[in-house]
């Protein structure tokens, strides 16, 4: 009767094992898909910093970038244009031709005019 005893509770410790394993993948799997399909918008995927040929998510996107840097890199789109930053932390900085500098917060878009000449994505700062 105690050898009976011994191996249901083996039995019932396994089943509790699985069970949680089980569970906890399948947390992981459901927040990851989620996470990741919540970044990527307007068909520009995370990480990235698209930039749109012209004023909208219709248009093509024309350039992306992911890399974050302490100086502008260089890029050359105009003369309308949409950037979209699916970021979830990090700024980015769109320089004009004229010197103007527009600043997209995390997760956000923003359109405009004139030629792009640089941009910079930064990790962490504000605009």
């Amino acid at each position: 009767m105690e050898k009976k005893r011994k191996t249901m509770r083996n039995v019932l410790k396994k089943l509790a094992a699985t069970g949680v394993v089980a569970a906890s993948a399948l947390a992981m799997s459901m927040v990851g898909a989620t996470s990741a399909e919540a970044n990527s918008q307007y068909g520009c995927p995370y990480p990235y910093v698209c930039i749109y040929g012209g004023g909208g998510s219709s248009y093509p996107i024309v350039a992306e970038f992911k890399d974050v840097t302490d100086y502008f890199q260089n890029t050359n789109h105009g003369d309308v244009w949409w950037v979209v930053n699916t970021r979830n932390q990090d700024y980015t900085h769109i320089q004009r031709s004229d010197g103007f500098v527009f600043c997209v917060p995390p997760n956000g878009n923003l359109g405009g005019g004139g030629t792009i000449t640089g941009i910079m994505i930064s990790n962490g700062g504000s605009c």
